[in-house]
């Protein structure tokens, strides 16, 4: 399903919903936990912080966000998952959550069976950016250059993540291979892209944009349908590559058997707090676009997702 479905018209449409129709009055009446399963300080982090204390204004309760990290975000999933089933304990993640057991097929989580998926908040295409000292300034040189046997290093801020997928998409598309080059975090990868001792990396616009900005790195194309609103001139890699999107998400969900009406009264203040100003402000900044949908389209969307990357990561033959 097409992101344009769930933005334009739908996010009016549940915005106003949300308005429409007030919460329980019963729910809640003690503080919520969002439980954010990767470090503080990266993207999902940055996001939650502001989305957290947005939500408790809305609902009159006190929010806490708490950082379970893990390279995978598994920990943090799998202690939701085992949460009471009551709205009071909440998961925040990336797209990682529904491409992670691909990987990881013991995964101590199952992303359909043991959540209930409260909305996708967000969605944003990754940038691929370059280093400095890299002379291919476009997709089509780039990919002429692996094509001629120059060799090219692609930075990988992790192995399971949707820049890692995105990465592996292109090249499949390409019909090249990359020489990967992994790193524990966008952090280390950047000092050597910055550097020149890597070549290129598919990254969130929010962590690369302002490197970019600085004059630090350069950005060749962005990896979603359309170009990006915030850096319009930058063409898509489906321009040279029909077929390759990849959009990193965020998805705010609760443990499975969580009852419908506290599911609905929680989506109905998520798009609302997504669709307003504050986040509004905080996704134009980072190049990310709201989406804010309703619990059945987020699971359908998440089903979709799982079904895309797993074949990618099935038909790769790729390992964590």
């Amino acid at each position: 399903m097409k992101w344009q479905q769930y933005t334009g018209m739908a996010v009016l449409a549940m915005a106003a919903f949300a308005l429409a129709q007030p919460a329980r009055a019963d729910f809640p009446d003690k503080p919520l936990r969002i439980v954010v399963p990767f470090a503080a300080g990266g993207g999902v982090d940055a996001l939650t912080r502001p989305f957290a204390q947005e939500l408790g204004t809305l609902l009159g309760q006190t929010v806490v966000v708490e950082n379970k990290a893990s390279a995978t975000g598994q920990v943090g999933a799998a202690e939701v998952a085992r949460s009471a089933p009551d709205g009071y304990t909440l998961l925040l993640s990336s797209a990682a959550f529904a491409t992670t057991p691909a990987f990881y097929p013991q995964a101590p989580y199952d992303p359909v069976k043991d959540f209930e998926p409260i909305s996708i908040l967000a969605a944003a295409p990754q940038v691929v950016v370059t280093s400095k000292k890299f002379k291919a300034r476009n997709m089509a040189e780039l990919v002429s250059m692996v094509k001629a046997g120059e060799p090219v290093n692609v930075a990988l801020s992790g192995i399971t993540g949707m820049q890692a997928l995105a990465t592996e998409m292109i090249a499949a598309q390409a019909g090249v291979t990359f020489t990967k080059v992994p790193y524990k975090g966008a952090g280390a990868a950047f000092k050597d892209l910055i550097s020149g001792e890597v070549d290129v990396m598919v990254d969130n616009p929010a962590s690369s944009l302002p490197h970019v900005r600085a004059g630090s790195l350069n950005i060749i194309a962005t990896t979603g349908a359309q170009r990006m609103a915030s850096v319009p001139d930058v063409p898509t890699v489906a321009e040279t590559l029909p077929g390759v999107e990849a959009r990193n998400w965020f998805i705010l969900a609760a443990p499975a058997g969580t009852p419908a009406p506290v599911i609905d009264a929680l989506s109905r203040a998520a798009v609302k707090v997504a669709a307003g100003p504050v986040m509004q402000r905080f996704f134009e900044r980072d190049g990310t676009e709201v989406v804010a949908n309703s619990p059945a389209q987020a699971r359908e969307y998440l089903n979709d997702e799982i079904a895309k990357w797993g074949k990618i990561v099935k038909d790769r033959n790729l390992q964590p």
